[in-house]
């Protein structure tokens, strides 16, 4: 994050109120908002701790999902929170006891049916070895943990930006189907994918006046051509969202 992409967050959120206020000057009598009065402050909070997703809450969010669907037969008032703290000491002590050099050898072995069913937060997991996939296509692959896949299985895996060629400018495409290979060193995935078609010049691209924002707008009709690439020619998923005049627009989900 630098002071120029920071300035100019705040730039277009000016810019926005302003024209707000001068599209609906009904909106000039109402009470502030506190949702917009909060968008201020988020200058603030990317000089200081840099990009949006190294301190967004989505992570408490979805712990707080994940708390709230389990089961607690109705016992609030600190009777599911004691059971929480309760296992999560015992397994703990568990853990310590049978790493002591003292633990009796017959104990010891149990401990790998323990780590499998209890698996500590900052384990390191090691790749399951590759399985042999047969067919000549798959529906999912796998690559530097995301999921892609052919747009009949799941669309939103299939929305990606790619490069055709290694010398090629990345551009908006969906997966239409994933072929699966075989190689020396076992199986392999290939891509077949058809590219959006660029935007007509007639066609204004809204988006285009935003330099810092990673997004950008194509014909929501898919071209003919089909590029098949690998799996390392894929630079990101991509969020795309349909609007008027046949026009998509797609934002580069890398996490860089």
């Amino acid at each position: 994050m630098t002071q120029s992409r920071a300035q100019a967050y705040r730039d277009c959120l000016d810019s926005w109120i302003n024209d707000l206020r001068s599209i609906y000057p009904h909106v000039r009598e109402g009470v502030p908002r506190t949702i917009v009065h909060a968008a201020g402050h988020i200058f603030q909070f990317l000089v200081s701790y840099g990009p949006v997703n190294s301190w967004w809450c989505f992570p408490y969010e979805r712990l707080i999902g994940s708390l709230q669907k389990i089961n607690t037969n109705n016992h609030i008032g600190g009777m599911a929170e004691s059971t929480m703290m309760k296992t999560i000491a015992r397994t703990a002590n568990i853990r310590r006891w049978l790493r002591r050099p003292d633990c009796p050898t017959a104990i010891k072995q149990l401990k790998v049916l323990f780590d499998k069913s209890f698996v500590p937060a900052n384990a390191t997991i090691e790749s399951e070895p590759l399985r042999e996939i047969k067919g000549s296509r798959r529906a999912y692959a796998k690559h530097d943990g995301h999921n892609f896949s052919g747009f009949k299985t799941h669309e939103g895996n299939a929305s990606i930006i790619y490069r055709p060629a290694s010398t090629d400018s990345p551009r908006a495409g969906q997966i239409q189907w994933i072929e699966n290979i075989k190689t020396s060193d076992g199986d392999a995935a290939l891509l077949h994918v058809r590219p959006y078609q660029p935007l007509r010049k007639a066609v204004y691209d809204p988006f285009v006046r935003y330099p810092h924002l990673d997004v950008k707008t194509y014909s929501s009709t898919l071209s003919d051509t089909e590029h098949i690439i690998q799996l390392d020619d894929v630079v990101a998923h991509a969020a795309r969202f349909d609007y008027s005049q046949g026009r998509s627009v797609f934002l580069n989900l890398a996490r860089d």
